[in-house]
């Protein structure tokens, strides 16, 4: 049951058992003071829930709770060296709510409470809840130094609910908000969902140990608890860790891409060459990247091109691979030179379109606000392109070596050596017999599949293939851009969430901040967003875009005079029209420090000028001021305020700026709004446009000097969202747009062009959508995420559109048979070892990792599908055929495949199809004797039903 799990054993124990067992731990609450502290946001705790979904407000689950307190964190040998305490000889005792029952009932500990203790307790609780709800009942209502009620606070309360303050802290540290809501006061018997437990122990990096050990499995329960969320200040500390450690898996789905791979083109030497072709691409990317680009700056999702990189490099494998295998087999008697250059003229058309168009979706990325992703999308794009020159150059040789020298030395499944009749045959001998006839059944079914059963399926049922994907599409359009669409963060009270959403940590953000009464008012009290405006700085940023290090240099507005009477009368104004706004937070503490003016002018007419050295006299002077009174008398000021009030001006506090020379050259006003800080879009986008509009209109009445003051707040999250929200539409539609820009130089057909932007955005449509419905919302992994299925949607109908171009039949059916038996195979595989990589990603605990994972099953999936079956079926019910929808070109200036297909006549049909037998391997001799006698050339099932179409 793993490390968090215990035995039913542990509710038996015996009371005796129990004080045995935690005597040196034991805390006397008669002799000893009452708990150490008031339990704070500091301290470690976890949340504890019903296993079995029923009230924890019952004297087995209090219990439940104390005894996992004392196994699992109070025992851990570390314990006594982070705990608090204030004698030698024992911890501060954990604040939960058995103990807090023990010490109202007269109990030495948690475990001596009995039924009416509990009984007792809730009834005390219920009778006090009010006074808390109605703000009565304070947190220091009981005097712990005289133990008795405090005379002078809470007089209307009764002295019960103010004992040793126990219920406040009960109600405001220790159970749910909605277990004494005023709501539900007069619900019987109230339901107690989740309880809190607070440890004696500082979070932080301390509480590192007792986690791993006692909590890793953190599903922990004893059958009657479980813990559910966790605090211990160690959550992004874990994550470094977690990051490290979960590297396993893509290493995991990155070789078992190669061993497809291997099994696939039945060769160690191609695999390996082509890893080798990977790697030198992402290191030759690296060198344009930070050499010659000049690109300072190298994000930590730069490093996740690898398994992008793994699988476009399979893929081009893969048809690389099928299409030699297709020439040798159709020219068995050809030269090598012309064997590379039939193959050449069908592969590296269809890995340029694929490679290219997939960069560019990468490249698009260019276009966000986010400097992390634009240098992801310029990495990417160009390890793409560098790997489709490689992939051109380096692989065709790779094989050509392969097949001259190397055949017999890195090829599977080898058939054994022809020998006399031996009845001793090595057992090894027997087994590769074995092996290389069901590696040979494999692959003729194979064969049959996409030859002949997929071409069948494709075509027999074309028009029910066209309903369901458009369907599929306007559903998953509908969910994108309609409802519930594709939304930004809206988690409020939290952090950024880095495991999955089951994990303690996450749980204890994401739903616990919002129902225990400590964590709302702390967050709501500390977090009133600030509006700041600030005049004499140009509001412009002249770092490197590309460098989130490089800030740039300060630009001063050469136009700025606060110290003239228009600017000093205008400011005042605006300050006082500000604080009469509905944003605006009102407070009953003296502020002398959000606007300076208003402070200032106080001063002014508060100075005694009886000293001469006060000369000239600043309170004589009536408002506004003079432009050289204003400037000595406002250095007097700051000087005298800090002397009397404390007020520092630094950097971080609002008011005047001053040079070298004692100059103003900038003024930073700051006030409270009454909107509290979120991560939730909406919310900040209405107080950025409600405060921002209401200062630029009033910036339009300013004098000349303040005319050029802009707004600013606590808005880098929210300004991380607006950018995703624009950024990703953009380089979404650049990258559609771009897709087809290359499919149409290439093909030169705009119908070919047009079906297969229409799968693209299907596909893209339906995997936003499923992600959608999944929860996920934009933020910056899942935008790259997005730009990342745009490229990767692209491959499969370019590599269905590039086949059907090339196809030497006349009509459609013919060329959706050659491109479904010619290209079937290689996309099937390319598809399922992605989908395979994504899959072995999904144990991580890293959210990041499970979310690649996710997507590309997904993605692979949905790609396939709409790729094999929409794009196939349109150009089955409406592809063109001879020149139709051809653009008019020179011939000179055509590719010589798509030249040569178009040249070619009906005659050639037959001829074609008795030659579409793939044999699924480099090697055209050692098993062809095997094959002659079978002959699967028959026209493929679907044209039984060609005459009906």
């Amino acid at each position: 049951m793993g490390l968090c799990c215990y035995s039913h054993q542990v509710d038996r124990w015996s009371d005796d058992h129990y004080e045995r067992e935690r005597r040196q731990a034991d805390w006397d609450f008669h002799k000893d003071s009452f708990f150490c502290a008031v339990p704070n946001e500091q301290y470690s705790r976890v949340v504890f829930t019903s296993v079995n979904g029923e009230s924890l407000w019952n004297l087995q689950a209090i219990k439940s709770m104390c005894n996992i307190d004392h196994n699992r964190i109070r025992s851990h040998p570390q314990f006594a060296d982070l705990c608090q305490r204030t004698t030698a000889d024992s911890c501060c005792p954990s604040w939960t709510l058995g103990n807090y029952i023990a010490i109202l009932n007269n109990r030495s500990s948690c475990q001596k409470i009995i039924e009416r203790d509990v009984s007792h307790t809730l009834k005390l609780i219920r009778t006090c809840a009010k006074f808390y709800y109605n703000g009565t009942l304070g947190p220091d209502c009981w005097d712990m130094v005289a133990k008795r009620k405090d005379q002078l606070k809470c007089t209307n309360v009764p002295r019960k609910c103010t004992k040793y303050n126990a219920v406040y802290q009960i109600i405001h540290y220790l159970v749910d908000k909605d277990f004494f809501n005023p709501k539900n006061v007069d619900v019987s018997p109230p339901v107690l969902w989740h309880s809190m437990l607070f440890s004696p122990t500082e979070k932080g990096d301390s509480m590192m140990n007792i986690y791993l050990d006692n909590f890793e499995n953190w599903n922990c329960s004893d059958g009657v608890t479980t813990i559910t969320g966790i605090e211990f200040g160690i959550k992004h500390s874990l994550f470094q860790d977690y990051l490290l450690m979960d590297t396993v898996y893509p290493a995991i789905a990155i070789v078992i891409v190669l061993l497809v791979m291997c099994v696939y083109t039945r060769s160690i030497f191609i695999t390996l060459m082509t890893m080798f072709a990977i790697i030198s691409s992402l290191i030759v990317s690296y060198f344009l990247y930070r050499i010659v680009f000049n690109f300072e700056f190298f994000p930590f999702m730069n490093l996740t091109a690898l398994i992008i990189l793994v699988g476009i490099g399979a893929d081009d494998a893969f048809v690389l691979c099928d299409v030699w295998n297709y020439t040798k087999f159709d020219k068995p008697h050809a030269e090598t030179s012309e064997t590379v250059s039939i193959t050449l003229q069908h592969a590296a058309l269809s890995m340029f379109v694929t490679s290219f168009t997939t960069a560019a979706a990468f490249y698009a990325n260019y276009v966000s606000n986010i400097t992390a992703i634009r240098c992801f999308g310029v990495y990417a794009g160009t390890a793409i392109l560098v790997n489709y020159l490689l992939m051109v150059t380096w692989l065709p040789a790779v094989v050509v070596l392969h097949e001259r020298y190397l055949l017999n030395i890195f090829t599977f499944f080898k058939g054994s050596q022809q020998r006399p009749y031996n009845n001793n045959k090595s057992c090894l001998s027997i087994t590769c017999q074995k092996l290389k006839k069901l590696f040979f059944s494999i692959s003729e079914a194979s064969r049959i599949f996409f030859e002949k059963v997929l071409p069948c399926i494709v075509i027999k049922f074309r028009f029910i293939w066209v309903f369901c994907f458009l369907t599929l599409t306007i559903g998953g359009a509908y969910i994108v851009c309609v409802n519930p669409k594709m939304k930004l963060p809206s988690l409020e009270l939290s952090e950024f969430q880095v495991f999955r959403s089951s994990h303690p940590f996450e749980r204890y953000d994401a739903e616990y901040k919002k129902i225990f009464m400590f964590e709302r008012v702390h967050h709501g009290e500390e977090l009133h967003m600030p509006i700041t405006i600030i005049w004499g700085i140009s509001a412009e940023d002249n770092g490197d875009p590309l460098n989130p290090k490089s800030k740039g240099k300060l630009k001063l507005d050469s136009s700025f005079n606060i110290a003239s009477p228009s600017s000093q009368r205008w400011l005042l104004n605006f300050c006082q029209k500000l604080k009469n706004q509905t944003f605006f937070y009102q407070t009953d503490e003296q502020d002398f420090t959000s606007c300076f003016i208003e402070t200032f002018k106080q001063w002014m007419e508060n100075q005694d000028c009886d000293e001469l050295a006060l000369y000239p006299c600043c309170s004589q002077s009536g408002f506004p001021y003079k432009q050289e009174v204003f400037e000595l008398c406002i250095k007097r000021a700051i000087m005298e305020l800090e002397r009397s009030t404390g007020y520092h001006l630094d950097s971080k506090t609002p008011g005047p700026r001053f040079d070298i020379n004692d100059t103003i050259r900038a003024v930073v006003l700051e006030f409270k709004s009454t909107y509290l800080f979120t991560f939730a879009y909406e919310k900040m986008h209405h107080f950025y446009r409600e405060v921002d509009a209401w200062i630029s209109e009033e910036l339009k009445t300013a004098p000349v000097g303040l005319s050029n003051g802009w707004f600013v707040s606590n808005l880098e999250f929210y300004d991380l969202q607006d950018s995703l929200s624009d950024g990703t539409l953009i380089a979404m539609g650049l990258s559609v747009a771009v897709a087809f820009s290359v499919m149409l130089l290439t093909t030169w057909n705009i119908i070919i062009s047009f079906y297969a932007i229409i799968s693209i955005a299907g596909t893209i449509f339906v995997t936003v959508g499923s992600l959608v419905l999944l929860g996920w919302e934009l933020n910056v992994l899942e935008s790259v995420t997005i730009s990342v299925a745009v490229g990767l949607s692209v491959d499969f109908a370019v590599h269905y559109g590039v086949a059907y171009r090339l196809a030497p039949d006349p009509d459609r059916e013919g060329k959706v048979v050659f491109s479904l038996s010619r290209m079937g195979s290689a996309i099937a595989m390319a598809a399922l070892t992605t989908f395979v990589a994504g899959a072995m990603m999904m144990p991580s605990t890293v959210l990041a990792y499970t979310q690649l994972g996710t997507f590309m099953m997904l993605i692979m999936c949905i790609s396939w599908a709409f790729a094999t079956f929409f794009f196939q079926c349109m150009c089955r019910c409406l592809g063109p055929q001879g020149t139709c929808g051809q653009i008019p070109l020179p011939k000179k200036l055509q590719f010589k495949a798509f030249s040569e297909a178009l040249s070619s006549n009906s005659s050639e049909r037959g001829q074609i199809k008795m030659n579409h037998v793939n044999k699924y391997q480099l090697d055209t001799r050692g098993a062809k004797e095997e094959i002659e006698h079978e002959h699967y050339e028959l026209e493929p099932l679907a044209s039984h039903n060609s005459s009906t179409s």
